[in-house]
């Protein structure tokens, strides 16, 4: 698999993200190396898909698999107590997601993470340094410049390798609504004629 989960990483914690995936892409192997349920395993990986996919979640769907899966985990390790973090996503990873304004993987802190590593380079080569004062208005002045969508428009976009996603985490997403079409003759703000456009 190719992970060290022993040692710390540059970072200073080896449990981040990637990490994760790594480990959940191949459940069987994680399993077998850990001792752990491979249906556990896998429900998990399942859980972490949808909470993390950026999409809207079926909240009576996602409640019933993580009741499912917090009773398999019951069932086989009640030796073992259950980590807060797993028991508020399994017990109540349906309420957050129904209460939050946006989909629960929109939420992560990934960006501002990514944010962190630009907002450092910015303020080691672009700023003043002689004024704290005028080191925290370089700081604003550079953020609003790299928000501006005239100018983020412009960048080249990266290329991200993505997975799709397994056919059990679909059932949890809810489908896309596709965009509502309008009739360009209805339209009445826009140009009608030819000779309004010249």
């Amino acid at each position: 698999m190719g992970l060290i989960v022993d040692v710390a990483g540059k970072s200073g914690n080896s449990n981040d993200g990637n990490t994760s995936r790594r480990f959940f892409a191949d459940h069987e192997q994680s399993a077998s190396i850990t001792g752990i349920d491979v249906n556990l395993v896998f429900r998990f990986r399942i859980i972490l898909e949808a909470i993390s996919s950026g999409f809207k979640i079926n909240i009576e769907t996602f409640k019933e698999y993580a009741s499912e899966t917090e009773k398999l985990y019951v069932q086989l390790y009640q030796w073992h107590p259950m980590s807060s973090t797993i028991h508020k996503i399994l017990r109540h990873g349906a309420e957050v997601i129904s209460s939050a304004l946006l989909p629960i993987g929109q939420l992560s802190e990934e960006a501002a993470e990514a944010r962190n590593k630009h907002f450092r380079d910015y303020r080691l080569n672009y700023f003043r340094k002689f004024s704290r004062e005028a080191c925290n208005l370089d700081v604003i002045n550079r953020l609003l410049l790299t928000l501006d969508p005239l100018i983020t428009g412009m960048r080249q976009k990266l290329k991200r390798k993505t997975q799709p996603f397994h056919k059990d985490t679909l059932k949890l997403l809810l489908p896309a609504v596709p965009p509502t079409t309008s009739d360009p003759e209805s339209d009445t703000g826009l140009c009608s004629d030819n000779k309004d456009m010249q």
